[in-house]
């Protein structure tokens, strides 16, 4: 499923986890964007993407499985947030977590040690960074929205912006490490950018409209959560009882998808953060009414 979406870009949508670009320069300069989840995919993933030229560099749009796992199969200097490399050293994900999750969507993973030590990243920044790939360049900016260290790669000369998990045409990822006005925010900037196609997280690459689309899907969830707030429901209540469409993690033809217990978690955990949010501050809720009118 790998789609030629301008002239040096490419994009994988075909994977489970995070979709995977390429950004092929007139050098033969190749720069990856994010790594596929399942280490397989990873393995068959660096076969392909050696078909373009020289990787040079892998860029990681934020620290989460699904967009690091894959990384130790992939060459070239590891790029990221100086928050993500952070993240990963003061949080590794756990060798129990791992085997649980790959027991589900890869079992054959555990028979080699790289499923479980993905590479840090070896180039970091604080704001924005710009990389050369022969005749293109790519400007990584951060934008705080999915995560506080989550970035974007704009291919100015193609029209081209992976936002990574801060716009998924797919749907809505979980908002635990997000903020409701941080998420906002994230959607405000990125409109400014100049560009014409959109690269998610997740799903098909899609035109500025996308932005649009998200941000009522988002704002509809955060207004389910605000308005059982007024009715004096409980966060409890809340987190038991306010579901949103998984289309991230739940199973494909293709693919097994995450245990149903940890895409539980995602919901209750998302439910909890936005919750806190708007007791935090309230005038939030009237940002997400004006947002979605």
């Amino acid at each position: 499923m790998l789609a030629q979406i301008s002239s040096s870009v490419y994009v994988e949508t075909g994977h489970l986890g995070s979709n995977n670009g390429i950004v092929v320069g007139d050098d033969g300069a190749v720069v990856l964007i994010d790594a596929p989840h399942k280490p397989t995919d990873a393995e068959q993933w660096a076969t392909r993407v050696a078909e373009f030229g020289t990787v040079t560099y892998l860029v990681h749009t934020d620290h989460h499985p699904d967009h690091v796992i894959g990384n130790a199969w992939l060459p070239g200097t590891v790029v990221a947030h100086e928050g993500t490399r952070r993240r990963l050293l003061r949080e590794p994900l756990s060798r129990e977590y791992l085997d649980d999750l790959y027991a589900v969507i890869d079992p054959t993973a555990v028979d080699d040690e790289r499923s479980f030590s993905p590479r840090l990243p070896e180039i970091t920044f604080n704001d924005r960074l710009t990389l050369q790939c022969g005749h293109l360049t790519v400007e990584l900016h951060h934008v705080s929205g999915h995560t506080v260290n989550t970035i974007v790669a704009l291919v100015p000369e193609e029209g081209v912006i992976f936002t990574g998990d801060n716009v998924c045409p797919a749907g809505l990822p979980s908002f635990q490490d997000s903020s409701v006005a941080r998420w906002f925010d994230a959607l405000d900037r990125i409109e400014r950018l100049d560009f014409d196609v959109l690269v998610g997280g997740h799903g098909e690459p899609a035109g500025r409209e996308a932005i649009d689309r998200y941000r009522e899907e988002g704002s509809a969830l955060i207004r389910e959560v605000a308005e059982g707030m007024e009715r004096g429901r409980s966060k409890n209540d809340l987190m038991n009882h306010i579901r949103f469409p998984d289309r991230l993690h739940v199973g494909t033809e293709s693919y097994a998808g995450y245990p149903d217990q940890l895409i539980e978690l995602f919901q209750r955990r998302s439910v909890d953060r936005i919750y806190e949010d708007l007791s935090m501050d309230w005038s939030l809720a009237n940002r997400l009414t004006a947002a979605a009118t």
